[in-house]
């Protein structure tokens, strides 16, 4: 047999590939060849041999079975034996011939000429078959080529083909309920060359590999909730931002954007929110904590959302609200591919606000204030002659469009490598509003020693260019007088430039003579164009983790992980000269004055772990303990010019560096330990200590603990068709929470006054600033959330049918909240601390159908969605039933706040005054009702209203439709049972005016339907007239795409896609847009979020 094993070059003309569980695959040939082997199998197949083999000794063998006998029954005994000497008693008396090249090795019969003899055409495409290990054909199996969307299933007989394929070309085939397996092809055959592919069956769909905290996991073996959601499907969406893309993705997961300014902020919580502080779930990007708007979303592999505490809790400290684990995209493959994505998008205003046009508003003053009154002639003399939209003004359509570049590879299978650059422009639907961001992201995996060593190197870089338009831009357009010339006209209808820059103001007189009204403020075009701020920004972000599996005793393995953050940004704020800004300033009249600020922020990160993981019979024992250590750094910086000398303004001491920094320590492990992989038992173990608190309360424990049972790994159910999945879930733990706005909070502190006009005089020393004592709380310690969860996952005929449900219940105590302090008793009106309890249950559930799997058609429907409640149970130490915090201000109310934090109730319930409406059901304007009965209105007639922004039930759709080269898919998300407070309709509710103000503002609508005319009382504004249910379904995009495989004698794909973001939204609520940005549900209305059409192209090359 030694003879037959020879070195020639693989060169069959008819065989059949078996692939057979590919693990780790050795880089180096000579090593695998004289690498020394101890094995002993008595009577056993070839197949299991050769099984044998690859498990336990990380080979890759791949035999041509309908050449070699694989059914077979040999026996092998060798001692510190080479490969070759090991093939030589497998493939005894069988003529074969064997390549080795690195640890894969191809065995295939030996022929009688050589290939150049009897040569066969090779042609562009690749005919096989799939079955499983029994030889039954296996239908309706995936195959796909790696980097393309060119793909097919198998079909009644197991078999497949497909055409125009650029080779080498890597095949990976799959099928619900079986291993994935991939294939590299050197050339093409068609039905001359066949592949005959086996897969193996999977543990129930479970053997997915899941990134979770300090390593990876089997699905099979996971016990935590946890959801996984690939790039794949996240690219394919017509998104720009990493955000956008996960929205909806997941049942846990609710992001609400701000407003519709290019890369606008956004608020994400998974399971709702419990903590009155931070709701903001921790965002890991490879190891190093990051911000989801700093990272391409072409670059992410995947997301891996940890929900309940067993999952969560390693990373104790930062995880009461969940952890998003962001993975990048790595080097794969062998040969290089060169990809480029791009899109082009139009976007438009989905609304705006309403307000009366000028012939409804010259119709409704002369209804409301008719001439030949004192008010009547006074409001009247205020109205123009023009027909001006404010709003049309200001709001434009606006062009973005997005580009990315990506290079990967691997070098002699022992580097692989990724290179990536991206460019996004984006116009914001208001004028001069614009975002650029230029991304570069580099990843390399080297490898050493037979894969012992392995080494990860990425580094991103972002910079980003921003300008801003205010916001409240949208809000002063809408109801400036609409019958007014926008400009300052001369006398021959050119635009007199010597006034405020030609913008209408309000103000007298005219050029330099010009006195502006300084209680009306800057009219909408001049806050648009006659303010500059702008904003530009660098961030590095970079990591390398050495990962060493020791030699000999490969179940132990160290892994180091160094991270680095850094971003500088430099931000300038100014007017310009002749401005009605620049005429406002009492200090540079006429000129103006402007500010350059810098913010630096560093992010340090050195982690270290050891993992012990080994298999023996039944058993599955992995252990994991690390030590963690952070240091953050920031200093802020601003400094204010005059623009005519473009002076400093004041001395240095006037503009001084806030530098902050704070330190995370931590030792953490983790223990699973599973049996037969029916049993699954997971430990979390993590100390965090904070320099946020005190050394008393500084050090943080945070356990955690999780049995799972792999219900269909049982005799029972094992080989059942209809179950192919079922595991149950129970798990408990702590996390903390350190993420409260301060890195001091504890200590005593002073803060300096930088107003010149609040010093004192300290003789030759000139004038100090005042520095003034802060609040603080000297006890003040970690918020903790306790979680209890218990889970089900399920899957269905194959998992045409899966998905998971799951319970949870969380506490959260020692919550942390600013709070009124009484007078005199701490330096501050405020002051943060810990007040009490809450709690958060729910039920969430994820459901995934594949009710059309054919060789031309996929349909693919996904739907998930949360029940959840949330309310305190505790405020104080006294268990006052009355206590309650106040708070949620809104535009008119003085003195007063909308919104009560009590026990029993769910954060930000609305605490209003009950509406009086007449026996047709209108509002009687200032008729409130009389709840205690003393003949007047007061704060005693509030009543908590029980309805908060919180929702009762979220929800995510999806559905992806495929035939042959065409996709088309949706996603959307919805809510119920949520309440918003109509800030917009409660500040605009009554047209009455105050005729001495100078000025004649523009109406909402709304005023026909209240009716109001008078003047609203101080508790009107508060009146729960005012408060909606806000209950909505968004269609967050739509997109059609069609895949091009051949263009001409090009081999290479194209996917040509057209998507609608943000395409209708059904709600009953009358604001402008039901989904309000931060947490207290106050809607003053917004800068609207746009509706975007973009037309997105992908080339592989």
């Amino acid at each position: 047999m030694g003879k037959d094993c020879n070195r020639r070059g693989f060169r069959s003309t008819n065989f059949l590939y078996v692939v057979i569980l590919c693990l780790l695959l050795s880089p180096a040939t000579g090593f695998a060849q004289t690498k020394r082997i101890n094995l002993e199998l008595k009577n056993v197949t070839v197949q299991e041999a050769v099984t044998s083999l690859n498990r336990t000794e990380n080979y890759s063998i791949l035999v041509s079975s309908d050449e070699v006998d694989l059914n077979k029954r040999i026996s092998v005994s060798a001692q510190n034996a080479t490969i070759r000497e090991i093939l030589d008693q497998v493939f005894a008396g069988q003529e074969v011939n064997c390549t080795i090249n690195g640890n894969r090795i191809i065995v295939t019969k030996r022929q009688s000429a050589p290939m150049a003899e009897t040569p066969t055409a090779p042609d562009d495409s690749v005919y096989g078959r799939v079955t499983d290990t029994k030889g039954q054909p296996i239908i309706a199996a995936t195959v796909t080529i790696e980097g393309s969307q060119k793909g097919t299933l198998t079909g009644a007989d197991g078999t497949f083909e497909l055409t125009e394929v650029t080779f080498p070309a890597q095949l990976n085939i799959s099928y619900l309920g079986y291993i994935t397996q991939t294939a590299t092809i050197e050339q093409g055959g068609g039905r001359n060359l066949p592949l005959n592919i086996v897969l193996k069956e999977s543990d129930n769909l479970m053997d997915e590999v899941v990134v979770v905290g300090y390593g990876t996991q089997r699905r099979a073996n996971l016990s935590g909730a946890v959801a996984t959601i690939s790039g794949k499907d996240l690219n394919a969406r017509p998104v720009v931002s990493a955000a956008n893309a996960l929205q909806g993705a997941d049942p846990s997961v609710n992001i609400t954007f701000g407003t519709g300014s290019p890369e606008s902020s956004y608020s994400i919580n998974i399971r709702g929110s419990i903590s009155l502080n931070s709701g903001s779930p921790l965002v890991l990007a490879d190891g190093v904590e990051v911000s989801l708007s700093q990272i391409n979303p072409n670059d992410i592999e995947s997301f891996t959302v940890l929900k309940d505490a067993s999952a969560a809790a390693i990373y104790g400290s930062r995880a009461s609200n969940g952890v998003i684990l962001v993975t990048t995209k790595k080097g794969r493959g062998n040969t290089p591919r060169v990809s480029y994505s791009g899109s082009v998008s139009v976007q438009t205003n989905s609304d705006e606000l309403p307000v009366m046009s000028p012939g409804e508003f010259r119709t409704y003053i002369d209804q409301v204030y008719p001439a030949g009154t004192t008010t009547g002639d006074k409001v009247q003399s205020m109205l123009g002659d023009k027909n001006t939209n404010w709003q049309d003004l200001v709001f434009r359509t606006a062009i973005s469009h997005d580009h990315n570049v990506s290079l990967i590879g691997n070098i002699n299978d022992r580097m692989p490598y990724r290179a990536s650059v991206g460019y996004t422009n984006q116009q914001g639907t208001l004028e001069t509003s614009k975002y650029e961001r230029g991304t570069l992201d580099l990843s390399l995996s080297p490898n050493f020693f037979d894969k012992h060593l392995t080494v990860n190197l990425n580094a991103k870089g972002v910079v980003t260019s921003q300008r801003y338009a205010s916001g409240g831009v949208v809000g002063s357009a809408a109801f400036f007088n609409p019958t007014i010339d926008p400009y300052f006209r001369n006398d021959d209808g050119s635009i007199d430039y010597t006034t405020t820059n030609g913008y209408w103001n309000y103000g007298s007189g005219r050029g330099e003579d010009f006195t502006p009204n300084t209680l009306l403020g800057a009219g909408p075009l001049s806050q648009l164009y006659d303010r500059d701020n702008t904003a530009r920004a660098k961030r590095f972000i970079g990591n390398a983790q050495i990962d060493y599996k020791v030699h000999g005793f490969e179940a132990l393995r160290f892994n180091l992980n160094l991270g680095l953050d850094v971003s500088s940004a430099k931000t300038y704020d100014g007017v310009n000269p002749g401005s009605f800004q620049a005429y406002t300033d009492t200090e540079a009249r006429g000129w103006g004055q402007y500010s350059w600020t810098t913010n630096f922020r560093r992010n340090q990160l050195l982690e270290f772990y050891a993992n012990f993981n080994k298999e023996w019979g039944i058993h599955h024992l992995d252990v994991m303990a690390g030590y963690s250590w952070q240091h953050f750094y920031s200093s802020d910086h601003s400094v204010s010019y005059f623009n005519e000398t473009h002076e400093q303004k004041g001395e240095d001491s006037r503009s001084p560096f806030n530098r902050q920094e704070n330190y995370l320590l931590s030792f953490y492990g983790r223990l699973n330990y599973s049996i037969a992989s029916k049993y699954l038992f997971t430990f979390t173990l993590r100390d965090d200590a904070s320099s946020r608190f005190s050394k008393d309360t500084r050090w943080g424990l945070f356990p955690s603990g999780a049995f799972a049972w792999n219900i269909a790994e049982e005799n029972f159910l094992k080989d059942s068709r209809a179950v192919s999945a079922l595991k149950l879930r129970v798990g408990v733990g702590q996390t903390g929470q350190q993420e409260i706005g301060s890195n001091y909070p504890y200590l005593a502190r002073y803060y300096m006054s930088t107003d010149v006009y609040k010093t004192y005089y300290m003789g030759s020393a000139g004038h100090m600033f005042y520095l003034t004592p802060g609040a603080y709380d000297p006890n003040i310690k970690w918020e903790t959330t306790t979680t209890y969860n218990v889970g089900l996952d399920f899957g269905f005929l194959g998992g045409r049918i899966n998905g998971s449900v799951d319970w949870y219940l969380r506490q959260t105590d020692d919550l942390l909240n600013s709070v009124i302090t009484p007078m005199g008793s701490n330096f501050g009106n405020t002051v943060l601390t810990n007040i009490g309890s809450m709690e958060n249950k729910g039920v969430e559930f994820n459901l995934n159908f594949i009710p059309v799997q054919t060789k031309d058609w996929n349909l693919t429907v996904g739907f998930n969605g949360t029940f959840q409640h949330t309310e305190f149970t505790k405020l104080n130490n006294t268990d006052d039933p009355d206590y309650n915090i106040q708070t949620g201000s809104i535009t008119k109310g003085t003195g007063n706040l909308l919104q009560i934090h009590k026990v029993g109730y769910a954060p930000y319930t609305f605490y209003c005054f009950q509406q009086v409406y007449d026996q047709d059901g209108n509002p009687i304007q200032n008729a409130l009702v009389d709840r205690d009965k003393d003949g007047k209105i007061t704060q005693a007639d509030r009543y908590v209203t029980d309805k908060s922004p919180n929702p009762d039930f979220f929800y995510g759709i999806s559905l992806k439709l495929s035939y042959k080269n065409w996709d088309f898919g949706f996603n959307g998300h919805g809510s119920a049972g949520n309440w918003v407070f109509n800030d917009f309709a409660s500040a605009n509710s009554t047209s009455n005016i105050d005729i001495n103000a100078g000025n004649l503002p523009n109406f909402a609508r709304l005023v026909k339907k209240t009716g109001f005319t008078k003047a609203n009382s101080g508790e009107q504004w508060y009146s729960d007239m005012f408060l909606e249910n806000a209950s909505f379904f968004r269609m967050d995009d739509i997109n059609l795409g069609y895949t091009f495989n051949k263009i001409g004698n090009w081999k290479g794909s194209m996917r040509v896609a057209f998507g609608v973001q943000n395409v209708f939204v059904i709600t009953d609520y009358s604001g402008v847009d039901p989904e309000i940005p931060g947490v207290n549900g106050i809607d003053g209305s917004i800068w609207p979020r746009p509706r975007t059409y973009s037309l997105r192209l992908n080339v592989n090359f």
